[in-house]
């Protein structure tokens, strides 16, 4: 049984959140609306899942997380942030730096919450049947977009990061990219999917224009035919399979 606890002032998402996940085989769930009732139960129940506002009250949802490390390492509980809004870079690092798995921007769409869960919950279970964490997609894709002279200061290089991760796991939204892969990234960022779409675009086009051409051509030799650049889904469509090679050569 996966116990989600879940810590919001909007009563009304609580309730969307509760409807959803009760009707569920194997999840339990249960709300607070305030920090003091969430800490109240966090060592005796030990949840597998926190779904934790980042403007929860009274102090926020950064102090939230800071405690709930305290009491529950991430070996044992997830921790899901949910921002009302893009929280930008540093609000994302922060996050990360105390202990969130995952953010996740309003308004949220619950499949692709309980999914996210599930993925986070099942790291074993992902590699036996193929999928990759994602700090692995992370290490051989830094070794490859530093071949290609991909600029990792452009938010680009990690939204084209997350996006081979998310299609390895979701091939079906490589046909898609504009209804599924862009929201799902820009919901793991805190960004549109119009401003995802767009900051790949950038970071490949600054690829092809200062990047190592003879390394961009051989791998994309169409391109070097055409004159051009591949698209987004062009790109992330060719990493996610030179990924899985590379995953498999690793064993």
């Amino acid at each position: 049984m996966i116990l989600l606890l879940q810590l919001d002032s909007d009563q009304a998402f609580r309730d969307e959140v509760s409807a959803y996940f009760s009707r569920l085989d194997g999840f339990a769930y249960q709300d607070f609306a305030c920090a003091e009732g969430l800490e109240q139960v966090l060592s005796r129940d030990k949840p597998q899942v926190i779904l934790l506002a980042m403007d929860c009250p009274p102090h926020g949802g950064m102090e939230v997380l800071q405690q709930i490390r305290k009491e529950l390492p991430a070996e044992e509980t997830k921790v899901v942030i949910v921002s009302p809004k893009p929280p930008g870079e540093r609000a994302l690092s922060r996050a990360a730096q105390l202990g969130a798995d995952y953010v996740l921007m309003r308004p949220v769409d619950l499949v692709v919450l309980e999914k996210r869960i599930r993925q986070l919950l099942k790291p074993a279970a992902a590699a036996a049947s193929g999928e990759l964490a994602f700090q692995q997609v992370q290490e051989i894709c830094t070794s490859y977009f530093e071949r290609l002279g991909i600029p990792p200061h452009y938010k680009g290089y990690r939204y084209l990061m997350v996006g081979i991760w998310l299609a390895m796991q979701h091939p079906e939204w490589l046909n898609a990219v504009t209804r599924h892969l862009y929201p799902a990234i820009g919901q793991s960022c805190g960004v549109s999917g119009a401003q995802v779409e767009r900051a790949m675009r950038y970071a490949l086009e600054a690829a092809w224009e200062k990047g190592n051409v003879e390394e961009l051509y051989q791998l994309f030799p169409y391109v070097a035919e055409n004159k051009g650049k591949p698209t987004n889904s062009e790109f992330i469509s060719k990493m996610v399979h030179l990924v899985g090679l590379a995953a498999q050569r690793r064993g």
